[in-house]
């Protein structure tokens, strides 16, 4: 287990060095005022309700490789089946992306939809991998690489819709530090509970509660932008 404060105590540390760049002006370069107006305008309030909800969603996801932690620690060879789950993390992240690749292309579907699909998809991997089964682990850790990479593109094309270009870059800034300070600090409390003797089946299910509660507040949010 000291495996995992350690793991999370170097990432908080990671975390921490991006706080000196939050106020860096960045610059517009060649927007064209036509594709500036053509950008939504709406309130504060909704963006910030839109990253206070992705940010519940991260704190609660954040905790994933504690508990991947916590279901190999028993065994012999955890390191090794660690390393191919990795592999399949990477393999569902690479169907996705090819799977949007193709959707933007065609022209098909909004940007919400596989957004809130990814965040639905991430959720029951949460659920999945607190099962006392390492078999488990394997669709557990698939299902977080494929809604995982859905989240994130999806997210990207959001925040440039919604965010005027002049504040995008500070607002991608804020959101990438507080995000990577939110992981952490997951990792740390997931981590002192279940070596507290918290069971991972009941610490996966109560992350689980936050994730689609995060999800299901975003598209709240978003069902009324037209996205």
């Amino acid at each position: 287990m000291g495996a995992m404060f350690l793991d999370a105590v170097l990432l908080l540390i990671g975390a921490l060095t991006l706080l000196p760049y939050l106020n860096i002006e960045v610059k517009r370069e060649g927007t064209a005022e036509r594709g500036e107006e053509k950008r939504l305008q709406i309130s504060k309030r909704l963006v910030v309700g839109i990253l206070a909800s992705v940010l519940l969603f991260n704190f609660a996801i954040g905790s994933f490789r504690i508990f991947v932690f916590a279901s190999l620690r028993e065994l012999a060879k955890g390191r090794v089946l660690y390393g191919l789950l990795q592999s399949l993390t990477t393999a569902g992240s690479l169907i996705a992306a090819a799977g949007l690749t193709y959707l933007a292309t065609k022209r098909l579907g909004r940007i919400k939809r596989p957004l809130i699909l990814g965040m639905l998809i991430q959720s029951l991997a949460l659920l999945i991998v607190g099962v006392p089964a390492v078999i488990a682990l394997f669709p557990a850790v698939f299902l977080l690489g494929f809604g995982g990479e859905l989240l994130n593109v999806s997210f990207d094309s959001l925040m440039q819709k919604f965010i005027p270009l002049k504040s995008l870059g500070t607002a991608r800034g804020v959101f990438d530090a507080l995000a990577t300070l939110v992981i952490p600090l997951s990792q740390l409390v997931f981590a002192w509970l279940i070596e507290g003797g918290l069971k991972v089946f009941l610490a996966t299910s109560i992350t689980t509660v936050l994730a689609f509660l995060a999800t299901f507040s975003l598209r709240y949010i978003l069902k009324g932008p037209s996205v």
